[in-house]
């Protein structure tokens, strides 16, 4: 059986046992609560899709400021 405990390394809440049981006490902690330290088997990280997300999102934008800034910086070099 698994159970909740708490990470030596970053104090946040883990699970220890079998591993069999580790969706049930991942479901037990609030989210972003989670320790990161070690891996949840049979959990999908949503740490890393929301990350995707903002990553795509962040480009588009990052694009457009790179664009504007390179065209003033080009127009003052020459």
């Amino acid at each position: 059986m698994c159970y909740q405990v708490k990470c030596g390394t970053c104090g946040k809440p883990t699970w220890a046992g079998c591993g069999r049981h580790v969706a049930s006490v991942h479901a037990q902690i609030p989210d972003g609560q989670h320790c990161a330290c070690r891996d949840w088997p049979g959990v999908a990280p949503p740490v890393v899709q929301k990350k995707a997300d903002a990553d795509t999102a962040g480009a588009g934008k990052t694009t457009t400021s790179g664009a504007a800034e390179g065209s003033e910086g080009g127009a003052a070099a020459q």
